[in-house]
């Protein structure tokens, strides 16, 4: 193990006394080393088109907005997962952050993942997803949830969550990166599908029923009890009460793409 001294190292305001941190030592959970973590909290600095979330442990800064093409990309509006794959085969294309831009749609889990790597990003967990979009309203027409088709990026003022995450809930659903295998999620066993009526710290179902539930502001929960899957959040345009921060497919396959399926970034 290689050992960094570093004293007592200034950032701003903060004082970090840092003898014997290891350079590649990371918080638990945490993708990034613990003196990133210090320096990036601490400056309250996130890229363009992102914003800070200071409460996360694994994550730093998410998109605002539903990730877009950059201008370096050959298809601007991908109509299908082949024309986004011409899009991944170049690299200098890659996932952006914009605010009134269409938002990427047909592309699959993994190719979702790497165009948010290719930005210096990388597709949020279930649990982090859920952090960010918390505080999003889920009543009446603040999100997009009951139109004929999606609207550009960030176009909902009020769509909007407490860390300002726009369009969590509806316009178009959004890749995490977990896996569903044989209706489990991480060890624990999904419910049947039904209207979402309680929740664990992730804010995915733990049971269901066949009546909405007004507390979980009639959201709709999708599962089997069979076979590998990934999983999409938030609902869509056409969701209607369906969608919502507590709306989850947890059997859509990796490999589907549609034009309804989008994703944002986290980093």
């Amino acid at each position: 193990m290689r050992w960094l001294k570093v004293g007592a190292v200034v950032f701003g305001a903060v004082a970090i006394t840092a003898l014997g941190i290891d350079a590649a030592d990371t918080l638990q959970g945490s993708r990034s080393t613990l003196l990133g973590q210090v320096i990036s909290h601490s400056e309250g600095a996130c890229p363009k088109g992102m914003v800070e979330a200071p409460m996360a442990q694994t994550f730093t800064c998410v998109d605002a907005y539903e990730a877009s093409t950059n201008s370096k990309c050959a298809r601007q509006d991908p109509g299908n997962e082949i024309e986004t794959q011409e899009n991944i085969n170049d690299p200098a294309c890659a996932s952006e952050s914009k605010e009134d831009a269409q938002p990427w749609r047909f592309i699959t889990r993994e190719q979702a993942n790497t165009a948010c790597m290719r930005a210096g990003k990388r597709l949020p967990t279930a649990e982090e997803w859920h952090l960010f979009s918390v505080g999003t309203p889920d009543t009446g027409t603040a999100c997009i949830t009951n139109k004929s088709t999606f609207s550009l990026t960030g176009s909902n003022e009020s769509c909007v969550s407490a860390l300002g995450a726009y369009d969590a809930i509806g316009n178009v659903w959004e890749w995490v990166s977990d896996d569903v295998i044989e209706g489990q999620h991480k060890g624990r066993a999904l419910p049947a599908s039904g209207y979402v009526s309680q929740v664990d710290s992730s804010g995915i179902a733990v049971l269901t029923s066949s009546q909405a539930a007004e507390l979980f502001y009639k959201d709709y929960f999708w599962s089997s009890q069979t076979g590998a899957y990934g999983m999409i959040r938030g609902g869509f345009y056409g969701s209607k009460e369906d969608a919502g921060v507590y709306a989850i497919h947890a059997d859509t396959l990796p490999t589907t793409a549609g034009t309804a399926m989008g994703f944002r970034c986290v980093q």
